[in-house]
C-alpha cells in the first residue's frame, strides 16, 4: 500500500472503474482506478490509500480515500499552501494576531457573539480565500483580510477616539464571515447556492442573528449594532450593501474594508509591473491604471 495526497485533475469512466488523474505538490501526475467515483471532484484534494500492482506496466487502484475538507486544520492548511497561492502570514501568525485582537473586546455580549462566531467557523475561516478572483483570492486570504483591516481600525481608533473599539473590532472579524458559506473554499472557487441567493452580508447578520438567540442576547442592542454593521459594509447599494451605514463605527467598517481590499490587490499589481511602466487595468480601482515608479 501507499499514500498519495493530490489534486483531482481529470476524471474518466471506463466498462468497470473511473479513471482519476491525481497531481502531487511537486505536479508529478499519477494516474488511479476505483470503482466507485463518490464525492470525489476535479479540483479538489484527496488522500488516496492505493494499492499498487506490480506487472508489465505499474498500476494503482484505491483502497481509501478522504477528503481534505476532513483533515485537521494544520494539515488542511499545510496541503491548501502547497497546492494553491497563499496568504503572506503562516497560519499560526494568522491565529496569533486574530486572538490578539479578539482578546481586546471588552463587552460580553460582542465578545460571546464574536467569539462563538469564530470558533463555529474557525477551520474555514483561517484556509478561506476573501473572494474568488478580486482581492486576497488565495490560502488563508480571508484572515490576511480581516488582519489588515484590524490594523486599520486600531490606527483609526488611535486618531478618533470617539469610535467605539468593542464594535470596530468585531465588526472587522464578523464582516465577513459569511463568506465560509458564500464561497465554495478554494482551488476551484466558486459561489454556493446560498451565497448567490442571499450574499455574505446576509449570511453574516443571519449567522450573528441566530448565535444571539443561542446566547440569550437576542434583545441586546449590541446585537442590531453589529448586524447594522455587517449589512451595510459595502457602503452603497451599488456595491452590494443592504443598508447605508448610519453609525460612526459602520461607515469606518466600510472605509476600512475598502481600503485593504483595493490596496492590498494594488500592491500585488506593483510588484508584477516593472518600474517606469502603467499596471494593468484594476476592476477594483474602477478599471483605471496606476504608474510605478
Amino acid at each position: 500500500m501507499m499514500e498519495l495526497v493530490g489534486e483531482v485533475s481529470a476524471v474518466s469512466k471506463s466498462n468497470e472503474f473511473f479513471n482519476i488523474v491525481v497531481k502531487d505538490n511537486s505536479g508529478n501526475l499519477t494516474n488511479v482506478k476505483i470503482n466507485d467515483l463518490g464525492d470525489i471532484k476535479i479540483g479538489n484534494i484527496y488522500k488516496f490509500i492505493l494499492n499498487k500492482k506490480e506487472g508489465e506496466r505499474v498500476s494503482y487502484s484505491v483502497i481509501s480515500y478522504i477528503s481534505i475538507d476532513n483533515f485537521s486544520l494544520e494539515n488542511k492548511d499545510k496541503y491548501l499552501r502547497d497546492f494553491y497561492k497563499k496568504s503572506p502570514l503562516s497560519l499560526e501568525e494568522e491565529i496569533k494576531e486574530l486572538k490578539n485582537y479578539l482578546s481586546k473586546i471588552e463587552n460580553k455580549v460582542i465578545y460571546d457573539i464574536t467569539n462563538t462566531l469564530m470558533n463555529r467557523y474557525y477551520v474555514d475561516f483561517l484556509t478561506y480565500p476573501a473572494a474568488s478572483k478580486m482581492h486576497h483570492a488565495y490560502v488563508g486570504g480571508l484572515a490576511y483580510h480581516t488582519i489588515g483591516m484590524l490594523k486599520l481600525a486600531e490606527s483609526l481608533k488611535t486618531n478618533y477616539p470617539y469610535l467605539k473599539s468593542d464594535y470596530l473590532y468585531a465588526g472587522v472579524i464578523l464582516h465577513d464571515i459569511g463568506k465560509t458559506k458564500e464561497l465554495s473554499g478554494n482551488g476551484d472557487i466558486t459561489y454556493t447556492l446560498e451565497g448567490q441567493l442571499l450574499g455574505h452580508l446576509v449570511i453574516g447578520a443571519m449567522e450573528i442573528n441566530e448565535v444571539a438567540k443561542e446566547l440569550g442576547y437576542q434583545d441586546k442592542e449590541e446585537v442590531l449594532i453589529l448586524e447594522h454593521m455587517v449589512v451595510s459594509h459595502h457602503g452603497i447599494p451599488q456595491y452590494g450593501s443592504c443598508r447605508k451605514p448610519q453609525t460612526a463605527e459602520a461607515m469606518a467598517l466600510w472605509f476600512i474594508d475598502t481600503i485593504d481590499s483595493k490596496f492590498r490587490l494594488l500592491g500585488e499589481r506593483l510588484e508584477q509591473t516593472p518600474i517606469g511602466e502603467w499596471t494593468d487595468t484594476i476592476a477594483v480601482l474602477e478599471k483605471g491604471k496606476i504608474y510605478n515608479f
